[in-house]
């Protein structure tokens, strides 16, 4: 299908889906984010027949500097879209407030991860303990047995029981990716509708429901950014923190100059480090203890085929026990690259890859396919 085309006989399916779950919920908490996504999201779960209550989170104040940008994580701008389409679709609509949750689980330990010259991934620790882990404990309170949000990733049946996460049938929008880390208890409730269609899809479908926000531009940088200034930084000005200053060095140990803090670097950066060596230059390591960080003009020093990674999350356990081969990714962008598969432990892979990988990066993620399942995935050491 044509990204964009209208197709009733696709919505009747998806809606056909829900209905024919033997899963289905009597009641479930919809994330609204303000966005077109999460709003599709609700309307399909109440047009097939489920009692929906509405929340949006709030994950920091709305009266610091950074509220111009008007993002999700304040909540002022979408809080009002996302009331507006609940009201539209006929849902109630509430606003849950976890600005400390928000500050201790995401930012704080985002900012621990910089100063251990490592390269956070925030969204991942955010759908884990927040939009799914705080979420479903709201779920639970309110009597309701399920959670549903605007991702684009499907929960089917495993066939040897229970339910795993695979990727969302569009695949520019799948992001299965970002929700490896989710506790397998809190998957079996979740309910995401848009795994089965194409972004251009659901918008259409919005504009035929007459949702307000149909038209909303997709957010390009993360909900806690601010245009002109890096995410790093923006998190050591928000909590009050210290850089570690210290010097850019070449791969014999020579001083090339000081640099601004290893929050700025990660591995395989070439952009902003204001070092003119002749050649193109790349962040090939960094120290966090001394402060310094390496810099290389030889590319193919950044490429490696193999990876550990810890804090191994297996959505589908059976995987667990023996070495398997999969289709690996290191970054959300990134095409897979087919791999084998070694348990070390229960939270611990070792990851062989059958072609060298650009700049796998410490405190990012690996993530391990097999087709379309998320098998399992874990933090690179």
């Amino acid at each position: 299908m044509v990204e964009g085309t209208f197709s009733p006989e696709r919505i009747v399916s998806v809606l056909d889906g829900i209905r024919k779950d033997p899963r289905k919920p009597r009641k479930v908490v919809a994330a609204m984010s303000g966005g077109v996504d999460s709003s599709v999201a609700a309307w399909l779960m109440k047009e097939a027949g489920v009692e929906v209550v509405g929340v949006t989170l709030r994950l920091r104040p709305c009266d610091d500097d950074l509220a111009v940008q008007r993002k999700a994580c304040c909540g002022a701008e979408d809080s009002i879209h996302a009331k507006t389409t609940a009201g539209r679709i006929g849902i109630s609509h509430y606003l849950l407030d976890y600005q400390d949750e928000f500050r201790a689980r995401v930012l704080e330990d985002a900012w621990t991860e910089y100063t251990k010259g490592r390269t956070p991934n925030p969204c991942v620790l955010c759908n884990r303990f927040l939009k799914f882990g705080k979420l479903y404990t709201y779920a639970c309170e309110i009597g309701a047995e399920g959670i549903v949000t605007g991702h684009y990733a499907r929960v089917k049946p495993l066939s040897h029981g229970g339910m795993g996460l695979f990727r969302g049938v569009d695949p520019v929008k799948d992001q299965s990716y970002f929700l490896f880390a989710l506790d397998r208890k809190v998957l079996e409730t979740c309910w995401f509708p848009l795994g089965e269609l194409t972004k251009g899809e659901v918008r259409d479908l919005a504009r035929q429901i007459g949702l307000t926000n149909a038209e909303k531009p997709e957010s390009q940088d993360a909900c806690f950014g601010v245009p002109g200034e890096a995410f790093a930084d923006t998190l050591r000005r928000v909590l009050g923190k210290e850089a570690i200053p210290g010097y850019f060095i070449d791969s014999l140990g020579r001083i090339l100059g000081p640099h601004r803090g290893v929050h700025h670097y990660t591995l395989g950066q070439r952009r902003g480090l204001g070092v003119a060596l002749g050649k193109r230059a790349y962040v090939s390591k960094i120290d966090p203890t001394t402060g310094t960080i390496v810099l290389s003009t030889e590319d193919e020093e950044l490429h490696k085929s193999l990876l550990e990674a810890t804090e191994v999350n297996w959505l589908d356990p059976s995987f667990q026990k023996e070495p398997f081969e999969g289709w690996v990714q290191v970054r959300y962008t990134q095409k897979p690259v087919a791999a084998r598969v070694i348990p070390l432990s229960t939270d611990r892979i070792r990851v062989e890859f059958q072609e060298r990988v650009r700049a796998i990066t410490p405190g990012q993620a690996a993530v391990v396919y097999q087709g379309n399942e998320l098998i399992c995935g874990g933090w690179i050491c």
